[in-house]
């Protein structure tokens, strides 16, 4: 497999040379040696480690001294590697030319990056290391908010935009709770969920009730009481589950650490999310400033701010669990009912992989779905607020409303005015937060947001190898992954590392057809739906290549359907038998009306109404021939 990975990058390096019109014998020579003597991680870790040396010196403007250190450097300190690229962007003196060829930029950061995201397995050594930084990140959480004329208008800030949410407006109980998707910590995945009869006293004690969260309502459906068999069993807070803290791969030189919520806080936390969601995205000052479905927003920003420079891109380092209990409680006192609720819903210990538990100072991990909106909540108070200190401005609603406008928030990726981003990254740290100063950018005309990366108003997003190439017909995920991005490297020009793609997925499935990709134009959107990784938008869900394939899959008439139809390869998520009876039914049955309703009235279509006797198998991706509409 290593083989494969490196005679693709080998392809890869010769296509982006030939497309930018440089030799690349020697930086392929460098890096097959590398990659021999270093295995996977020269191209998994060493490679974008480069690229955020490359992307400092673009910013600098110059090639600084101390960079790409595990690289030979000719006489000017330009590294030998990938030099036929960078003689095209930087000087002799290693300044950055006046006008830097773009194309041989996008080129040094594909190559770079291209396997950075590679879905495996980080050595033990590693994940350790993620715990242990785990565990000590939560221990320089703030307990309390500095007493400094920052907080005291960041609290003054806070009560104006939560208060401008509406959040307790016209309502006396909590919003309804839902099941999310993911994985609980009593291992229980979908109908089972609707089985859960344990339900924390924490959320009774604040009014978010049981019944309320099932039912909507105090009492059970039509009058009728609970059977003893059926009646919640309370949890004191010392009987809690703690979050169970787990890795899952996220590049190789770190995993991704996430918490695993027990079930009536997943339930609790997906209503209260939705609250505040909707809330943030109809706010007075955060409509359209904090967003949560639109990533378009902040990646138009971004492309637009490479050529004018006139707005930064922050990324928050360790954002989620940086955001401490200390920084939600002052944000949200002016919503008290709010605040309750999601306190509640709060998870207060996790239990490590070595089965430790330790008391949690953050607000949430990554695993609660309020951890998100939270975070976004926090970042775009602070900033507002640092704002109006350093402009001397009164404090007024007025203010706040007008300071608000030059600021995104999609999460931990923050758009702001680039004369005032250095003393926003103060401040923001001022707060125990911490920013990712290699990975924000305010001086140069390189940007970075929301998987958006631009140079001087052109795209240089690289295209990234996912998953190895599959090894036979059940690695489905591995085939859907390889078959994107080699359509992906195919419109980019590069055609070889394409062709070798393509040929590891046919050798196993045979050949596959054509497809048409949507065309930009007509998504009436254009740049705001393409822009994210290139992702190729098509109308079949049959699995084939967006240019060039002279298959044609085998064809019939449906005369039921009167269409004409192809037989293709398709990827399927297949259903297993998953039967729910008694509350647990009739309570998501009450639940799915009102999705019903809503559906139909945004002209959606229909809930899945065999959702009582199978659910989707997780993780079950698999895939099948079966007959499509025409291509």
């Amino acid at each position: 497999m290593k083989s494969q990975v490196l005679d693709l990058c080998e392809k890869l390096l010769g296509d982006l040379g030939a497309r930018c019109g440089v030799a690349t014998h020697r930086s392929i020579q460098t890096l097959r040696a590398r990659f021999e003597g270093e295995g996977m991680s020269f191209v998994t870790i060493t490679l974008p480690s480069f690229a955020k040396d490359f992307e400092r010196s673009l910013d600098e403007g110059r090639l600084a001294p101390g960079l790409f250190r595990p690289f030979g450097k000719d006489h000017s300190g330009k590294p030998r590697f990938l030099g036929e690229f960078l003689r095209q962007i930087f000087e002799p003196t290693g300044v950055l030319r006046t006008s830097p060829r773009i194309d041989c930029i996008s080129a040094v950061r594909q190559i770079c990056l291209f396997c950075k995201k590679l879905h495996l397995e980080c050595s033990p050594a590693r994940k350790e290391k993620a715990i242990r930084e785990f565990v000590a990140c939560d221990g320089e959480v703030v307990d309390e908010l500095p007493d400094t004329e920052l907080s005291r208008a960041f609290r003054f800030t806070a009560k104006k935009v939560v208060t401008s949410l509406g959040l307790e407006v016209g309502r006396e109980t909590p919003p309804s709770a839902k099941h999310g998707p993911g994985a609980t910590v009593e291992r229980a995945i979908g109908n089972t969920k609707w089985l859960n009869r344990r339900w924390h006293q924490r959320l009774e004690s604040v009014g978010y009730t049981y019944m309320l969260a099932m039912f909507g309502k105090e009492d059970f459906p039509f009058g009728v009481p609970l059977d003893a068999d059926e009646k919640p069993i309370f949890v004191e807070p010392a009987d809690e589950e703690p979050v169970k803290v787990t890795l899952v791969p996220k590049t190789l030189s770190t995993p991704r650490v996430i918490a695993v919520e027990p079930v009536c806080m997943q339930f609790a936390q997906q209503g209260l999310k939705d609250l505040l969601v909707r809330a943030l995205e109809r706010g007075r000052f955060t409509a359209g400033r904090v967003n949560f479905a639109d990533q378009s927003v902040n990646q138009r920003m971004a492309l637009e701010a490479s050529r004018s420079k006139q707005f930064a891109t922050i990324d928050m380092s360790e954002a989620s669990d940086r955001v401490g209990y200390a920084h939600f409680r002052e944000a949200f006192a002016s919503a008290p009912s709010f605040r309750d609720w999601a306190s509640a819903s709060r998870s207060l210990r996790a239990k490590l992989p070595n089965g430790e538990v330790i008391d949690l100072r953050k607000f949430a991990s990554m695993g609660s779905a309020l951890t998100f909106p939270i975070e976004a909540t926090i970042f775009f108070l602070i900033i507002v607020a640092s704002r109006m200190v350093r402009s001397g401005r009164p404090w007024s609603t007025s203010t706040i409303e007008e300071l608000s406008r030059d600021v995104y928030v999609y999460g931990d990726d923050l758009i702001v005015p680039a004369d005032e981003a250095p003393s926003i990254c103060v401040d923001l740290e001022s707060f125990g937060l911490k920013v990712n100063r290699r990975k924000s950018f305010w001086s140069g005309h390189f940007r970075e947001s929301c998987g958006v990366d631009a140079f001087d108003g052109e795209l240089v997003t690289p295209i990234y190898l996912r998953r190895l190439p599959p090894a036979d017909r059940g690695d489905a995920p591995e085939i859907l992954s390889t078959i994107s991005t080699a359509n992906q490297l195919w419109q980019a020009g590069c055609y070889s590392a394409a062709l070798t793609l393509r040929q590891s997925v046919e050798r196993i499935l045979g050949k596959l057809p054509m497809i048409q990709p949507r065309e930009a134009d007509a998504l009436g959107k254009s740049i705001d739906d393409l822009l994210s990784n290139r992702q190729i938008v098509v109308e079949t869900p049959a699995l084939g290549w967006v240019e060039f394939s002279e298959f044609r899959p085998p064809k019939r008439v449906n005369r039921r359907l009167q269409r004409g139809e192809n037989r293709c390869w398709v990827g399927t998520n297949p259903s297993v038998p998953d039967p729910l009876e008694g509350i647990g039914a009739l309570a998501k049955c009450l639940r799915r009306a009102g999705m019903a309703e809503r559906a139909l009235a945004r002209g959606h279509s229909l809930p899945d109404p065999e959702h009582l006797s199978a659910s989707p198998r997780r993780y079950g991706l698999t895939l099948k021939r079966t007959w499509v509409p025409a291509l």
